[in-house]
């Protein structure tokens, strides 16, 4: 069988346009082909280094940051689990500087602890200058509430305002952002004809003062 060369080239030259788009659609095709098998390799050896990478979330450890008005401020490791109580034993405890009323009034000492937390304990003069206040729902202790099967049927906590004039030092720490050191300057520049004298005598800031105003008296 006789190979129609003649024939062939004419049909080449025919539809030489054509056979030419066909081949290069191919190379291109083959091309683009072999690039995209590479990168797709590079991909999985990168996903492979990644996940070699990634930390173990679920560690059985927390490192924590306590600082502030502790024996002891640091960084430490507690199990995973931990509460804010086991983070303040392993600071040594509140230091001498510490406000304990603001501390029990407003940290949960039951409150889980997570992964890099900070916990900060307000020193006393922090709480004097105003720098640290207490949300108001914590400390309106002038709410009344029920108790089922009284004959009243209602109280009032702590209905009676504090006498700066005649209150002891234990009475003035109950109020908020009042330490020890505080009630004594309050103690040592009575009497006050108003309360607003806390100001004028500057035994107290406007701020700190703001905080206490509804609580106290002078009579």
């Amino acid at each position: 069988m006789e190979i129609d060369y003649a024939g062939f080239f004419s049909l080449f030259k025919k539809y030489k346009i054509e056979v030419f788009l066909i081949l290069t659609s191919l190379i291109v095709t083959l091309i683009s082909f072999t690039i995209y098998s590479k990168s797709d390799s590079q991909d999985n050896i990168d996903i492979v280094e990644n996940k070699n990478e990634i930390p173990n979330v679920k560690s059985s450890s927390i490192t924590i940051d306590v600082s502030g008005a502790v024996n002891s401020p640091g960084v430490y490791e507690l199990q995973n689990g931990s509460r804010i109580n086991d983070a303040i034993k392993k600071a040594k405890g509140l230091s001498q500087d510490a406000d304990t009323s603001y501390f029990f009034r407003n940290f949960n000492l039951s409150a889980y602890l997570f992964d890099q937390e900070k916990i900060y304990i307000p020193y006393v003069w922090e709480i004097n200058s105003g720098i640290f206040t207490e949300e108001q729902r914590i400390l309106n202790y002038l709410s009344p509430f029920t108790i089922e099967g009284s004959e009243t049927n209602s109280y009032i906590i702590n209905s009676e305002k504090i006498n700066i004039n005649t209150a002891l030092s234990k009475e003035l720490e109950d109020l908020p952002g009042i330490g020890q050191k505080t009630a004594q300057k309050i103690i040592e520049n009575r009497p006050y004809k108003t309360i607003e004298e806390l100001l004028s005598k500057k035994v107290l800031n406007e701020g700190v003062f703001e905080n206490i105003k509804d609580q106290i008296s002078v009579q």
